[in-house]
């Protein structure tokens, strides 16, 4: 599966404008313009994972973390960032 950075953008988006709640790939998915399959978006929230910019917690609820946060504030996602430690890039609790 290819990574489209444009779905990636998306969905931060989309899990900011969640607020508080945090958002599943349903409620992304109904969320998101057009039809995206389950799997893509999951697919895509695992790379925005990757990179920090989203958390996940043990019921598969999504986030934004604080550096995703930065992220869109800086209105440029995903180039030339770093992997943050490892220590931020677990489970929530």
């Amino acid at each position: 599966m290819k990574r489209d950075k444009a779905l990636m953008g998306e969905i931060l988006k989309q899990l900011a404008s969640f607020g508080t709640i945090y958002g599943d790939v349903e409620k992304i998915q109904t969320a998101l313009p057009g039809h995206v399959a389950p799997e893509i978006i999951l697919h895509h929230l695992r790379l925005l994972h990757d990179r920090g910019l989203a958390a996940v917690d043990m019921h598969n609820f999504w986030r934004v973390t604080d550096q995703g946060y930065d992220a869109l504030e800086r209105g440029d996602s995903f180039a030339g960032q770093g992997m943050p430690p490892s220590d931020n890039r677990g489970i929530d609790n």
